[in-house]
């Protein structure tokens, strides 16, 4: 038999990995002069146009917020809006600049992980992919049953 671990740890050590992932990222981000909110959209639009709704959907964001963000990176030019076949939409892309930006703050992180990980066995970080796969499916069936289980009972 295994030994016993305790949820309180499991959780303790994911708010500890978090907040040093967080830590890598923010020191990125500061050296290149972009907040964390800014960032996260920057990703999810990345090489694509989307529209704002399709945006708040994939980001989970209250749409008024996303919103304020969205006039926000405009005005900085970082985002692009271009009037869709709807007129009263519109798709949003990055510029040019903000891609390379975005690109490159992702290829920074990458190197970091790669540099962290750069003495770990091949096997052991693919056991550790598969376990935060794993991890990730077992939350998301979580809250797909409690999202079913509240739309049923009402």
């Amino acid at each position: 038999m295994g030994n016993y671990v305790s949820s309180h740890d499991l959780v303790e050590r994911m708010e500890e990995f978090q907040k040093l992932y967080q830590g890598l990222q923010n020191n990125v981000l500061k050296k290149h002069h972009v907040n964390r909110s800014a960032f996260f959209i920057m990703k999810i639009i990345l090489d694509s146009k989307m529209t704002l709704k399709e945006l708040t959907a994939l980001s989970s964001l209250d749409k008024s917020t996303l919103s304020r963000q969205v006039n926000a990176l405009e005005k900085k030019k970082q985002i692009i809006k271009e009037p869709g076949k709807d007129k009263r939409y519109y798709n949003l892309s990055l510029s040019k600049e903000t891609l390379a930006l975005t690109n490159q703050i992702l290829e920074e992180l990458e190197e970091t992980i790669e540099f962290i990980l750069r003495g770990w066995p091949d096997e052991e970080k693919q056991l550790l992919l598969v376990l935060l796969g794993r991890v990730g499916r077992s939350m998301r069936t979580y809250e797909e049953q409690k999202k079913g289980e509240e739309q049923k009972n009402g």
